[in-house]
């Protein structure tokens, strides 16, 4: 069965590497820009990503925060300065356990826990909360350990997803996803920690979230996309059973990846018909100018305070 048809998605970068605040809105892309705060907005940018994603289906709308920047301060700061309401948040889910995705989410708890929904839950995969490293040569550097009894202890009810999950009316977590196809490699410097011992890091857990705008197709935000883009957008097409994708958003993990790797990519999107292509985070600059000259159409440029709007 296909995943259910939604009116609209709203995706907003509350953090991301960038911020642009000169720049208009374009396409689906509405801008926090100078005008629209009257004066040099004062977000801040750093190296994390944190969205609100707001899937209105009829007179139902579902608000989830999909993953929480590296801090606390840049997290909160940004909320206010957008305006967001985080009281009225249904819904929390991590893509991964890398410190630049959950490094704001026990701070936001502190901060708004008693005003949140009393059964809030957060979505995450089974790999999230095992110690990740960095390793080049003899550098050994700490990506972080989610501490999932802390998260607990705000009265968080931790959801572990396996296989794809509803999340809310209409918006799916991903769940666990197995094909990967070759060309589409896991940098070797990405490791995990089991059991006291190092060792590549499959990401298998990393979760991406997914809804199926009503006549446009899939709507896929990602965040590193360590198992590769391409990968991640097949997968959202089989689990949806839907045939077509109108949006991807999220981090890319193209960064200091070759040309080959990074044409192949855009190959492939362009081959998927995406319409609207929004590279953010881990992207790398690279990627950003093959996309420009080869997806020029395609490519909406991402900046802190951006919503993207897909509708029906």
């Amino acid at each position: 069965m296909s995943l259910v048809e939604v009116d609209r998605v709203r995706v907003t970068a509350v953090v991301d590497n960038y911020i642009d605040a000169l720049r208009p809105d374009e396409k689906p892309a509405r801008r926090h820009d100078i005008v629209a705060a009257r004066r040099i907005t004062t977000l801040r940018a750093e190296h994390g990503l944190a969205h609100l994603v707001e899937v209105t289906r009829g007179g139902t709308t579902t608000r989830v925060a999909f993953d929480f920047g590296l801090t606390t301060d840049s997290l909160l700061h940004n909320l206010g300065e957008l305006g967001i309401d985080p009281t009225r948040i249904d819904a929390l889910a991590l893509s991964h356990g890398h410190v630049d995705h959950y490094g704001g989410l026990l701070g936001f708890l502190g901060a708004h826990r008693a005003a949140l929904p009393r059964d809030l839950p957060l979505f995450a995969g089974s790999d999230h909360f095992l110690p990740r490293w960095f390793v080049r040569g003899d550098a050994r550097i700490s990506l972080g350990t989610l501490d999932r009894a802390a998260i607990e202890r705000h009265e968080v009810r931790v959801v572990v997803v396996d296989g794809p999950t509803p999340v809310g009316d209409g918006v799916l977590a991903s769940g666990e996803m197995h094909a990967q196809l070759p060309f589409e490699t896991i940098p070797p410097t990405l490791q995990v920690e089991r059991d006291g011992r190092l060792g590549p890091d499959t990401f298998m857990g990393e979760q991406t979230l997914i809804a199926n705008v009503r006549g446009k197709g899939l709507v896929v935000v990602s965040s590193c996309s360590h198992r590769g883009i391409v990968s991640i957008c097949q997968h959202a097409l089989r689990v949806a059973g839907v045939s077509r994708i109108h949006a991807v958003v999220g981090g890319f993990h193209l960064s200091g990846q070759g040309e080959e790797r990074i044409g192949r990519v855009v190959d492939a999107l362009r081959d998927l018909a995406v319409d609207h292509v929004v590279p953010q985070h881990c992207t790398g600059v690279e990627a950003l100018v093959s996309l420009a000259r080869q997806l020029p159409r395609e490519l909406v440029v991402s900046s802190v305070g951006s919503t993207f709007e897909f509708a029906a």
